[in-house]
């Protein structure tokens, strides 16, 4: 049985892991509270002696550890992507500032974004995807905060990707969506990520230096140009030298060996200062 003094506001399973978090303080109207993450799994690791050598073997046993606290947050909801990893802590309420933070709990990572009287949180079932949602009562009525009615979609690093507003807006909701793959095939395209990295960073590369090119493309032409006028000008130029020499009786301006460099230094004199020493 887990134990905590503090007033637990929040509480939130991992979909897909073993992992919950809480949201506590030490008391309930707190502006400031704490999240706790905890794992119902632990490592552990075992040396075995093969020989001369020694074979260390991880493996996952049933028990209750705490994993990390952040402190001075200030959320009161908790959000956990389907997919798992990444959780979102939410202040939301009309008193709550909107502070939406994307957690990711495997690479420790923090972005911090914003959605003024945010009041709802909703994952895509990828877990790719999450809107934050500024909704009004079905019941109709007058709503003091309808100008904020709308919603924004961000990814799920914390990236804004689309917003839209609403002078009405009553719900948001994904459409459903089964998974195309297995749970076995997810965790073989888990366990073999590394190996697809490359050819998806190489693909990642050949698509952006493709649209670099296209929108390169009026510049490019400017430059080439550019460089075509540049040589004509030169070629012409290099037509009429023969003549200009000609007619300056075999004299060439462009030659360096026809002048005389002379060097010449001048000192001048900036500043002077006098020091008198008197000897004892």
């Amino acid at each position: 049985m887990l134990e905590e003094k503090d007033a637990v506001t929040a509480f939130a399973w991992e979909p897909r892991g073993s992992k919950f978090a809480i949201v506590h303080a030490e008391s309930p109207a707190s502006t400031k509270t704490k999240v706790t993450f905890f794992d119902m799994k632990k490592s552990v690791e075992t040396k075995t002696k093969k020989g001369k050598k020694t074979i260390t073997t991880t493996s996952l046993v049933s028990e209750l550890n705490k994993i990390e606290t952040l402190e001075g947050k200030q959320c009161n909801l908790l959000f956990w992507s389907p997919r798992g990893g990444i959780i979102i802590l939410a202040s939301l309420g009309d008193q709550a500032s909107g502070t939406l933070e994307f957690y990711d709990t495997e690479h420790k990572t923090l972005a911090i974004k914003e959605h003024y009287r945010c009041t709802e949180v909703t994952w895509d079932p990828s877990g790719r995807t999450v809107a934050s949602t500024v909704v009004q009562p079905v019941g109709g009525g007058h709503y003091k905060f309808a100008m904020d009615n709308g919603y924004i979609l961000w990814s799920c690093q914390g990236k804004q990707l689309y917003q839209k507003s609403f002078e009405s807006f009553y719900q948001f909701q994904w459409r459903p969506r089964e998974s195309l793959l297995s749970d076995e095939k997810i965790n073989e395209v888990v366990k073999n990520l590394k190996k697809y990295e490359k050819r998806f960073d190489k693909a990642g590369k050949e698509r952006a230096r493709a649209l670099y090119l296209e929108q390169t493309k009026g510049k490019r032409r400017l430059r080439s140009i550019y460089r075509e006028r540049v040589s004509r000008l030169n070629q012409f130029y290099e037509q009429q030298r023969q003549a200009k020499i000609a007619l300056c009786d075999g004299y060439d301006s462009d030659d360096e060996d026809n002048y005389v460099e002379k060097y010449a230094e001048i000192e001048t004199i900036i500043n002077t200062k006098e020091e008198v020493v008197v000897s004892k």
